[in-house]
């Protein structure tokens, strides 16, 4: 965020911002306003030096009982009203002022009057009539531009700055525009601006956007060196040790990154403004913190360090969830487990401690029946009764306890009425069972509730592939990608199919890429890239991304098939033989085109 510029207004800021900020904040609308009580005198025929003076002081004791009216606002729609009354009024005897004698320092009074989020737009307008007739004077200038930034509008900030130093030089003005400037992405034009600061005259401020704007450029080396230094120099300046670890994350120096947010941490228990800042958006918050140490402890392979970081806490349950999963995803369960036991101490313990013990149960331990006893432990009025019950249909199929999971389906489905993972469960095993018909039944039923549910459309659109119909599923799968061009399943499903059919291949392959971007690391889609790079005869790229592929996924018997397609394209008859056991090994659908490339039928 831009921070606001100084301004000479300054006891005119402050008075209004005791009062005026909460202007029209916290009160409704009233569609009534009642005349207050205590109206001004009206005004007597006065000389037109004595009208204008009588004209100002009306406007300071209007202004005196809005800020006093302001505070009870929030609660009271007569005050609320009153307050807009006497704004109204405030407004109308500075134009009395304005009207005999004009003056920049006016129009700023007039501005502050409407200084909150709701009437910004008004004040914006003043500022803009009074810049038009003062360009050169700084306090509207920075006004302004500060409206501006109330009204998310960066680049007219920066407009408004930049024709002020066009024709007038001022050092703050220059580090504010250098800071729109890195906010914006146009780190060069920042370091332009910031580089004609003198250097005599160049404030910490200045130097911390520069350090940011070579950051940006690439120049990291130069940035870490000179965020260094600004924390030497001012180690309470705390925008800067977040900077200066963030940059240490992207170079990749974790060690150095773990110190830098330790003596973060170290800052806020020693200091108390830090401690505020960090908690209040001076920083990220210091759980946050905490939870990157622990990401890069584990970057480092280090999970005993990075089990001791997390053990500092203060037990904070997201901050706990947070950390374990951190843990599982870098299959460290034993660690993810030991932490995840801090929540026991706080009874009553939450239904996720149970959901993520399950998993452990599962995954870390392989352990399905201890995953289903911790399920059973999540009580049906807990928030999250609904996952563990989705884990425990998958988790009983999967041992083969079937009847016990439709059980559960069907507990699903009366439980929670309108959500969509129970019938994708039960659509899901009818159509492994080749119970066709009938899931074409259960996903119809829930479209009629969801109709634009993305997974149920998807899942449909599988299975009018299954039946055949893949000119339909070609068109669902169509609709999911005009309503979310970023639905990678969506665009893999096309991009595949089009391949298969041997049509529109450099269209299908920029698809599958997209959908490769969207969801890295996702096997099918890596397998589709491969297939569409054989189908253009770019067989080396082929190979390179079947290879990536079954790393990923290594049980496909199609991409099997097609890892030995690639193979024997390039001659590599051994690994072709090879990939056309494994696709008969994982059950192909058509083993005897697989014999056939074989050689045994």
């Amino acid at each position: 965020m831009l921070r606001n510029f100084p301004s000479g207004g300054g006891l005119r800021a402050a008075a209004l911002a005791s009062g005026m900020a909460a202007l029209l904040c916290a009160c409704a609308p009233v569609t009534a306003q009642p005349t207050p009580r205590q109206q001004p005198d009206e005004p007597v025929a006065l000389s037109a030096n004595a009208g204008t003076t009588y004209d100002y002081l009306q406007y300071q004791e209007l202004l005196a009982r809005l800020t006093r009216m302001a505070g009870l606002a929030r609660v009271s729609p007569e005050a609320f009203a009153r307050t807009l009354e006497y704004q109204k009024l405030a407004a109308e005897a500075l134009d009395r002022v304005m009207a005999k004698e004009s003056a920049a320092s006016l129009f700023m009074d007039k501005a502050f009057l409407y200084w909150n989020r709701e009437q910004i737009g008004e004040a914006r307008g003043i500022l803009q009539t009074g810049l038009a007739q003062y360009p050169d004077d700084y306090d509207l200038t920075a006004a302004l531009a500060n409206a501006y930034n109330l009204e998310s509008d960066p680049r007219s900030a920066a407009r408004v700055l930049a024709g002020y130093l066009s024709h007038k030089d001022n050092a703050t003005l220059r580090e504010r525009l250098g800071q729109i400037y890195v906010d914006t992405d146009q780190p060069a034009k920042a370091l332009e601006v910031l580089k004609k600061i003198p250097a005599k005259d160049r404030s910490p401020e200045a130097l911390f956007q520069t350090a940011r704007a070579q950051a940006r450029l690439g120049r990291r080396a130069e940035s870490i060196k000179a965020l260094r230094q600004i924390v030497q120099d001012d180690p309470d300046r705390l925008e800067a040790w977040v900077e200066l670890a963030y940059q240490q994350e992207l170079e990749k120096d974790y060690t150095g990154a773990v110190d830098t947010y330790t003596q973060i941490l170290d800052l806020g228990r020693d200091n108390e403004d830090i401690r505020q800042r960090i908690e209040n958006g001076g920083g990220e918050g210091r759980e946050d913190i905490r939870l990157r140490v622990v990401g890069l402890w584990l970057k480092l392979n280090n999970p005993d360090k990075a089990l001791e970081a997390a053990l500092g806490s203060t037990g904070n349950k997201n901050f706990v969830l947070a950390a374990s999963l951190l843990f599982l995803n870098e299959n460290y369960s034993a660690q993810a487990s030991t932490l995840l036991d801090v929540l026991t101490s706080k009874p009553p313990v939450p239904g996720e401690y149970f959901f993520y013990k399950a998993v452990i149960a599962q995954d870390g331990e392989g352990n399905p029946q201890k995953a289903l006893q911790y399920l059973d432990l999540v009580p049906q009025s807990d928030p999250h009764y609904s996952q563990a019950l989705q884990f425990r249909i998958q988790l009983l199929y999967t041992m083969g306890r079937e009847h016990e999971a439709l059980e559960f389906m069907d507990q699903g489905e009366k439980l929670f009425p309108g959500q969509t993972r129970f019938p994708l469960l039960r659509a899901g095993y009818l159509m492994e069972k080749k119970r066709l018909p009938e899931a074409r039944d259960v996903l119809q039923k829930a479209l009629k509730i969801n109709p634009n549910d993305e997974d149920l459309l998807y899942q449909y659109g599988a299975l009018m592939d299954r039946t055949g119909d893949r000119k339909g599923a070609l068109e669902i799968m169509r609709h999911i990608v005009a309503r979310n061009p970023v639905n990678a399943d969506a665009l893999n499903y096309i991009g595949y199919t089009l391949v298969e059919e041997n049509r529109d291949l450099e269209h299908a392959l920029s698809l599958i890429k997209k959908a490769d971007k969207l969801k890295p690391g996702n096997g099918y889609i890596v397998d589709s890239l491969a297939w569409a790079y054989f189908r253009l005869g770019r067989s080396e790229e082929a190979w390179r991304e079947i290879q990536r592929a079954l790393e990923l996924s290594s049980d496909d018997p199609t991409m099997w098939e097609h890892y030995g397609d690639i193979a024997a394209k390039l001659g590599l008859r051994t690994k072709a033989k090879k990939a056309y056991t494994n696709a008969l090994k994982f059950k192909h659908e058509d083993p005897e085109r697989i014999n056939r490339k074989l050689g045994r039928k």
